[in-house]
């Protein structure tokens, strides 16, 4: 085995013991299932297609329903920007019924590799509105800012972390999401991603307990 796999499976086995640990402290385990499609037009160009599914509650119902449409624009070799629309459909607990919502943001993104590490900045404007009995009213809007470090290789691994600062405009920061992960690249244009992540109320008291993240990834 190379040294490169050793490495991606020491992150392998990092993430195991951070979800044994979240999961002894918070019985809320969660499973987010998503698959994203990219499609390149161009050099500058890209389209995207995304859709995803939430179950909470130690993964006894699902919460959340999501589907994702982008396009992005490569200003220069590290900076990046793009914007989307997201619907949303979402329910408070297993008895209530779906909520309709919608999502647009923005992004401008930085990325660069430093020696054998890559760091990653995603500045983010978002706005959401939700179906209030056959109303649409505000619900909130946000900046979000992302850094994410990651160890490419000449493995088909790629292991990462990252940490999501929520600010409510207006408001403050409420929320941040530190999420630990790794990437397969099992074919050209074919790759799967396995992320543990929590998100962390820095207001109140309903931080979620450890959520699996499950996404399988298509670019051309």
């Amino acid at each position: 085995m190379k040294i490169s796999q050793y490495r991606s499976l020491i992150i392998l086995l990092f993430l195991a013991l951070i979800f044994n640990q979240t999961h002894a402290q918070n019985e809320g385990l969660g499973l987010w299932n998503s698959i994203s499609i990219e499609k390149k037009i161009g050099k500058k160009f890209a389209v995207s297609l995304y859709g995803q599914a939430r179950m909470v509650d130690n993964i006894s119902y699902t919460q959340t329903y999501l589907g994702e449409v982008g396009l992005s624009y490569k200003i220069h070799k590290n900076w990046e920007i793009s914007g989307y629309y997201r619907y949303i459909e979402r329910r408070k607990n297993e008895t209530k019924e779906f909520k309709h919502r919608d999502r647009f943001y923005a992004d401008l993104s930085y990325e660069r590799k430093v020696k054998f590490l890559k760091f990653e900045n995603r500045l983010r404007y978002q706005s959401q509105f939700k179906d209030n009995d056959g109303e649409t009213d505000f619900d909130a809007s946000y900046l979000r800012n992302k850094l994410e470090i990651s160890y490419p290789n000449k493995s088909k691994f790629t292991p990462y972390v990252s940490a999501d600062l929520f600010y409510e405009i207006g408001a403050k920061v409420d929320q941040i999401r530190p999420k630990a992960g790794i990437s397969y690249k099992f074919a050209k244009h074919h790759a799967i991603d396995v992320s543990v992540f929590s998100n962390i109320d820095l207001v109140g008291t309903e931080s979620s307990g450890a959520i699996i993240g499950l996404g399988y990834k298509f670019k051309f």
